[in-house]
Parts: structure tokens; sequence; C-alpha cells
């Protein structure tokens, strides 16, 4: 059903920084889908307003109100990571309003894809921020993220080194499996 969702990705480089823009993946049918059912539950609450009782009079405003704020969440949030020398940040924009969080590029390490865990976890990139796990760029593709580990490669590749490294790691080590002889 890839075929039916829409992304923008946006990589510029400027200046020492890589900045990523995702706007939303969101199925483009969904729109008119939303649309109907708000003003179905709409129409429906106006008709029977009189004998509906107070607590499903406000059930159905809730509903509307809930799939209009739904509405408007899917189709205006976007996020920015921006890469540089000394900082990694992640800016979830929605509607105007941001929500921004720095990490010093000194204390991340092995940033990756990761594949989506059913619906607990969606897909994305991850990195380690000293003992704890980010996770941002919810919802990219394999392709995507190879796409912005390209980019991050080619414009900036001192900062990419580091970011992808393992630093505990012990893959320079072979493993012969000699414990578990018998």
């Amino acid at each position: 059903m890839e075929f039916f969702k829409t992304r923008k990705i946006e990589i510029v480089s400027s200046s020492g920084t890589l900045s990523v823009t995702i706007l939303p993946k969101y199925p483009w049918i969904s729109v008119p889908i939303g649309i109907t059912a708000i003003l179905f539950f709409g129409l429906f609450l106006y008709r029977s307003w009189a004998e509906l009782s107070l607590f499903l009079r406000t059930m159905y405003v809730w509903a509307i109100v809930g799939g209009v704020l739904a509405l408007v969440y899917q189709l205006s949030g976007r996020e920015i990571i921006e890469f540089s020398s000394d900082k990694l940040s992640v800016c979830k924009d929605i509607h105007g309003w941001e929500r921004k969080k720095e990490y010093q590029t000194q204390e991340c390490s092995g940033l990756e894809w990761e594949r989506g865990a059913g619906e607990d976890r969606q897909a994305g990139l991850k990195c380690k921020v000293g003992s704890k796990t980010i996770r941002f760029g919810e919802g990219l593709s394999e392709e995507e993220s190879i796409e912005i580990l390209v980019a991050l490669d080619r414009y900036l590749p001192e900062v990419a080194q580091k970011l992808r490294s393992y630093p505990d790691a012990k893959e320079h080590f072979i493993t012969l499996g000699l414990g578990n002889r018998r």
C-alpha cells in the first residue's frame, strides 16, 4: 500500500550543517474519508440533538473535535533533523508549535535505520546518546533512511563517522565458539 502514501524529504546542506525536513506521510485517501466521517457525525448530531442524552451529546462533540484535530495533526506535522559538527537536533513542528531536542555529537553513536516493530514502534532512525536510545524520523522507509545517511556521508563525513560508530562494539574480535565444545 506504499503507492497510496506520499512523503517528501528535503535535504539541504549549508555551512557545516545538514538539514533534513520530513513532511508527513499519510494515505492521500484518508483526507476525504476523514472529512466525510466528520461531516457525517456533525450531520447526525445536528439532526438528533434533541433526542440524545447529555452523555451522548458530549461523546459525539468529542468525536468531532478529535477528528478535526487528528486531521490537522496528520496534515501539518513535520520533523526537522539537523546534523552539525557539535550537535544533533531533532525538531517536531506541528502547525507552528515546536518541540526541539538537541544532543551533543560527541555523546552520539550507532546511528542506523530501525525496522518497525508492529504497532508499538514505527520504522525510523535511532541513535545512542550516552546510555539511552533516541528515535526520530518515524515512518521512514529503508530507502529514505539510506538517502539521508548517504547525504550525511557526502556532506559531513567526520560527523557521519562519529554518529555511525559503535564505541562499545567488539566487531574486530573473532569468536570461535570454543566454549560450546563438549
